[in-house]
């Protein structure tokens, strides 16, 4: 079955047919300016899908028809309490039901949940439990690797919903690095950083230490990061590693994790902090953004026991 879209932007009438409250109140609301509204062409306001959330968020209002704005059927109706939602979407994940894992996701969202708790104890935990599975032979591979992509779309369709600070509190990009396909960690990392208010480039994964060198002296971001699932050679990547470090700008800080970074490849790297979860990712973003550029601190070695991303 193919799911629905959601809707980048609605009008006020749809809007109040999601709620089942009057259009004069959305209207209300908008001329109050709890809810912000753009004009199309024609001078009809619109309501950006990211002011939606925004507002159910601070507001005790319940989606009665959320399909209208192109959600789950239903979200609203499924658990908001972190430790009971993770066995409902790895459940969903394994039997590929997308529509039942978004609902979950949006609904801890909309609870407001923070989002690095949700991607910590929902969606990464699962993943994991769905990995664990996978190699005890309990998990066909075709579910495991489902799993990932379902994620990977709910993560995708999270991004669009966040709100844009403006202005950004900082430029950061990254990537993984190498032969590190794993696309799910580093969406992870870059939508944390998004909701903590950073203007964010997520360069993809998979790419050369050469690019990445370019990269950061092209765009010379406040923050650096480098989500690292996979390494071949570890000897080779601390070189590569320490050698992009040494090259980049003092105002760049960067942030290292993943679960192939243990302890002794950590002890040979450099790097501002090693984010053992993105609880820990979330609250360093936030105190960077707060400090003076080239005061972000560089660190050898830290040890941290949980890798998250």
């Amino acid at each position: 079955m193919i799911r629905d879209r959601m809707k980048s932007q609605v009008s006020p009438k749809q809007l109040a047919r999601a709620l089942q409250v009057s259009e004069s109140s959305v209207k209300r609301w908008c001329d109050q300016g709890a809810i912000a509204t753009v004009r199309t062409a024609g001078g009809h306001r619109r309501i950006a899908i990211s002011t939606v959330i925004d507002f159910l968020q601070k507001h005790e209002y319940r989606l009665v028809e959320p399909e209208i704005l192109g959600l789950p059927v239903t979200t609203g109706s499924t658990e908001r309490m972190l430790e009971r939602a993770q066995p409902t979407f790895r459940e969903a994940l394994l039997c590929g039901d997308e529509q039942r894992a978004r609902a979950v996701v949006l609904d801890l969202f909309l609870a407001n949940h923070e989002l690095s708790a949700i991607l910590d104890d929902v969606v990464a935990f699962s993943l994991h439990e769905i990995g664990e599975r996978w190699s005890c032979g309990d998990v066909d591979v075709y579910q495991e690797r489902r799993a990932c992509e379902i994620s990977l779309r709910v993560l995708h369709e999270i991004r669009q919903v966040l709100p844009r600070k403006e202005p950004p509190v900082g430029l950061a990009i990254g990537a993984t690095p190498g032969s590190d396909l794993y696309h799910v960690p580093n969406t992870m990392v870059d939508l944390v950083l998004r909701q903590v208010g950073w203007d964010t480039h997520n360069l993809g994964v998979g790419l050369p230490f050469d690019t990445l060198r370019q990269a950061i002296a092209h765009h010379r971001p406040r923050l650096f990061w480098l989500s690292v699932s996979h390494v071949d050679d570890s000897d080779q990547f601390i070189s590569d590693y320490e050698s992009l470090f040494s090259s980049a700008p003092p105002e760049t800080a960067f942030v290292v994790g993943g679960r192939a970074l243990n302890e002794s490849l950590r002890r040979h790297l450099h790097y501002a902090s090693f984010c053992d979860n993105l609880r820990h990712l979330e609250s360093f973003a936030r105190s960077l953004a707060a400090t003076p550029p080239q005061v972000s601190g560089v660190v050898s070695g830290t040890v941290n026991e949980n890798r998250a991303f």
